[in-house]
């Protein structure tokens, strides 16, 4: 695995748009599954900002993390929300309400890393991919963060995540049930 970069971008958008596209979550702060791309661009570019975006050498995985420590108020970050007002204000309102929701739920007395999406192209699921690329993450992590935190909305996702030493520690209601995974190092 490696770091993306913007020449990447095309191959991110790409993967996580086929893999999310029917999540409740992701969904529902989109008008229609159209504007998927889009969200996806806005998420990696926060990604680039705040934390970090990973895709896995031959371009079978990707993953988006924030570092919360890194996020705050940057002229940049202003600059992107309105970049992709594309959503309408509406729908940008209910995305920012939303990721301030889930900072809220995090822990506050860890130094965590938050894996936003992580992504295997669907074709190529259960497979394995996911789960090497998981390990290599959390390996990766463990060198300067105490956790990793994550949220689902996808009940089938929760054996996974659980079987690789993530543990529930909350549930919010967003007229879907969200769940709220750690793994501590």
């Amino acid at each position: 695995m490696r770091k993306a970069t913007k020449n990447d971008i095309p191959k991110l958008v790409e993967i996580l748009t086929a893999s999310f596209k029917d999540d409740k979550s992701v969904n529902y702060v989109l008008k229609n599954k159209k504007s998927l791309p889009k969200l996806f661009h806005y998420s990696i570019a926060k990604g680039f900002l705040f934390g970090d975006v990973w895709i896995k050498n031959d371009h079978t995985a990707c993953a988006i993390l924030i570092d919360p420590e890194k996020k705050g108020f940057k002229l940049e970050s202003v600059l992107i929300d309105l970049r992709f007002q594309v959503f309408g204000l509406m729908k940008l309102k209910k995305l920012l309400t939303k990721e301030k929701i889930i900072r809220e739920m995090h822990p506050k007395d860890l130094d965590y890393i938050h894996l936003c999406f992580l992504a295997v192209a669907p074709e190529l699921q259960h497979q394995g991919i996911g789960s090497v690329f998981l390990t290599d993450l959390t390996e990766y992590y463990k060198k300067s963060k105490e956790a990793m935190c994550l949220e689902t909305s996808t009940l089938v996702n929760i054996p996974y995540f659980e079987k690789r030493g993530f543990s529930w520690y909350a549930t919010k209601y967003f007229g879907f049930e969200v769940l709220f995974y750690k793994k501590v190092f």
